[in-house]
């Protein structure tokens, strides 16, 4: 057929002119890069730092592609993304060095989905603009109206944008594995970095390379909500490594003081059993807490006064001080909130309340809190909507929903990067299931099954 090119991945016809500009991009942004940027990289360290991640996303193009390179910088950022304090050069103390990243894989996927038909989610994209909508309108009204719109642009970019390319992206079934792997992955290297050199926080609770002790246990939390899809999705042979890295991740939930990360994680593997309904489940999990529990019961007097995640949680350590300072900052919230409870009082100076839903209620009003709530109540839609090895998804979105009560983490990358799965997912297994098709189709006799399971 003259004029387009066939894409192997999922049948669709691309348009010639599309493969041209792609392929003439590397040379394009090098040639960019080379001019604007290197009269300028002798005196800024910045400039210096950008010109060589240009150059060596160009490199990295060069030899794999657009989509192997997105590949690449998904997972790569996604590993990192826990480390959400690690930082090329401190004058970018605005993004992390998962930020770039993850947005260099965005850039990356921006040819490979050129001339694709976008498969869009209604519920979550309806939802997203109408918050933004209300967001908008808010902003505008708001005492601070620029400090409320650069925090809801942090909010589009850090929980809409991976959703919204994921949704157009479909890539292999292994990919979603991959994130998945990396981000357990990430969490291990985390706990690692609290004992060598990540700082230590009051009362001696660890903080690896997060910002907080409570980050840290938040994405350890998220780590072991996906240790059912992981265990369902790779290979026999990786199963011990994988319940060997949540191990980790757990032990990163006790050192971080977090009690809503243990609360979480607790929850998240009782719904384990409720999901899977599955006794092998059940009386594995009964046995390998067995021993925590007896340690726990024998040192019930020394946990209580510690602050581990558990001992905070009985109300030891720091536990009291932080409780107050809890109530004050919700009252506030909830005061602001019943000062204008339809359209809330912008984004500016409501963020702080450990609440997530009592945040977003006193910011942009009972409108956009229903807006955000279905956002969020779309992750877990689209989870149950997926087979039953994808179907676990469900489990860290539930999480997130859960610790919400308790946190006030609402954009980051180091969550979306996990709530976004599901979106991709979706789209790979339907990419799956269309190569199956396709195979059947022409004369194979051994069909691909359509929900292949991991040996």
């Amino acid at each position: 057929m003259s004029g387009v090119t066939r894409q192997r991945s999922n049948g669709t016809l691309r348009p010639e002119w599309v493969e041209q500009v792609r392929s003439a991009v590397p040379a394009i942004v090098t040639g960019l890069a080379l001019v604007l940027l290197v009269p300028r990289a002798a005196s800024s360290v910045v400039v210096g730092v950008v010109l060589l991640l240009v150059l060596t996303g160009v490199a990295v193009l060069a030899v794999v592609g657009f989509e192997g390179a997105a590949i690449g910088f998904l997972v790569l950022g996604t590993a990192l993304s826990p480390l959400d304090n690690l930082r090329p050069v401190a004058a970018l103390a605005f993004a992390s060095t998962s930020d770039i990243i993850l947005l260099l894989g965005v850039f990356a996927l921006v040819p490979v989905l050129i001339g694709r038909r976008l498969v869009i989610d209604p519920l979550f994209l309806g939802a997203g603009a109408a918050f933004v909508v209300v967001g908008l309108f808010t902003s505008a009204l708001a005492a601070d109206p620029g400090t409320s719109l650069n925090n809801l642009l942090r909010l589009v970019v850090g929980a809409l944008l991976l959703p919204i390319f994921y949704m157009a992206w479909r890539p292999p079934r292994a990919v979603v594995v991959s994130l998945a792997l990396a981000y357990v992955a990430g969490n291990v290297a985390n706990v690692v970095a609290a004992y060598t050199v990540g700082g230590v926080g009051d009362g001696g609770r660890r903080i690896g390379y997060s910002t907080h002790p409570n980050v840290l246990g938040l994405c350890a939390m998220l780590a072991i909500a996906l240790l059912p899809f992981l265990l369902a999705a790779v290979p026999r042979g990786w199963r011990p490594a994988v319940v060997a890295a949540t191990a980790v991740c757990a032990w990163g939930v006790w050192i971080s003081g977090s009690r809503a990360a243990l609360v979480a994680a607790g929850a998240v593997l009782v719904l384990w059993v409720l999901v899977s309904r599955s006794v092998t489940v059940a009386l594995t999990l009964f046995g390998l807490g067995l021993v925590p529990l007896y340690y726990v019961g024998v040192n019930i007097s020394n946990l209580a006064a510690s602050d581990n995640a558990l001992g905070r949680l009985l109300g030891g350590g720091s536990s009291q001080g932080s409780n107050a300072e809890r109530e004050v900052i919700a009252r506030e919230a909830w005061e602001v909130f019943l000062s204008h409870p339809i359209l809330g009082n912008g984004l500016s100076d409501v963020l702080k309340a450990h609440n997530i839903y009592l945040q977003v209620a006193a910011a942009v009003g009972i409108v956009g809190f229903a807006f955000f709530v279905v956002m969020l109540g779309s992750t877990v839609v689209r989870s149950l909507s997926l087979d039953r090895v994808g179907g676990l998804l469900v489990l860290p979105c539930l999480g997130y929903l859960m610790i919400g009560f308790m946190t006030t983490i609402l954009w980051d990358r180091y969550v979306w990067a996990v709530l976004a799965l599901p979106f991709l997912a979706s789209a790979a297994f339907a990419a799956d299931r269309a190569v199956a098709d396709a195979d059947v189709a022409s004369d194979d006799p051994l069909p691909i099954p359509t929900s292949p399971e991991a040996p």
